[in-house]
């Protein structure tokens, strides 16, 4: 589709009846392709393939992020491309929130992470996967549950390092962590909930003028060392 002028694809589930698509990248080689993935084995399926993992400590804990980043690892060692571009880049997502130094976030930062949440939890039951048994949803997201029934554990993900919530230098100190489990680039969500657009725009700017520039120097330890 990104090489040829007209593309078309059938298979027993599947039919894309010929079409031109355009526009083309522009990149030649073609740029690496992504895929995400939550449920159980994904991981495994996207490394196999050569494709880069778009992981999420959404509704996980680290631990479990790191898990998958393990299998990701061991499966693109010895990938079947699926493209002509191959990558073992992994990227995480989660929500980021800057405050001036010293400063704590107020209640209406942890209330904004609440309602993001348990939107978030009802999109994925109902959206994303109706169809896993519930012993495999608690799996892959062990804090789902207790998330629907309205107790939002919203310290628990920052203590967690789930979501980088703070000044400067508690966001970098949390980034370290991903750095070591072998996250290569951080996808930081920065517009949810009630924040106001100033509180936005500084989230920002923080993170350009203070956060990247530190995480750049840094070298992360082997993940399990």
């Amino acid at each position: 589709m990104w090489r040829e002028e007209y593309f078309e694809y059938a298979s027993e589930r599947f039919r894309f009846p010929r079409r031109m698509v355009t526009p083309k990248p522009v990149q030649d080689p073609h740029p690496p392709a992504w895929m995400a993935a939550t449920s159980p084995g994904s991981a495994e399926v996207a490394g196999a393939a050569g494709l880069g993992l778009l992981s999420f400590s959404i509704m996980q804990p680290l631990e479990a992020m790191a898990r998958q980043v393990a299998a990701y690892r061991a499966a693109a060692r010895a990938p079947h491309p699926l493209t002509d571009v191959t990558t073992d880049r992994v990227s995480a997502y989660t929500l980021v929130h800057a405050t001036a130094p010293g400063a704590r976030p107020g209640p209406r930062v942890w209330d904004s992470v609440a309602w993001w949440y348990a939107n978030l939890a009802r999109f994925t039951l109902e959206w994303e996967l109706p169809h896993l048994p519930a012993e495999e949803r608690e799996r892959a997201f062990p804090l789902l549950g207790p998330i629907l029934e309205g107790d939002v554990p919203v310290r628990e993900f920052s203590d967690g390092d789930m979501i980088l919530i703070g000044d400067a230098e508690t966001i970098v100190g949390k980034a370290k962590r991903y750095a070591d489990l072998g996250v290569d680039q951080l996808i930081c969500y920065v517009q949810w909930g009630y924040l106001e657009h100033r509180e936005i725009l500084r989230t920002i700017e923080i993170l350009g003028k203070e956060v990247i520039p530190e995480l750049a120097r840094y070298v992360p330890r082997a993940a399990g060392a």
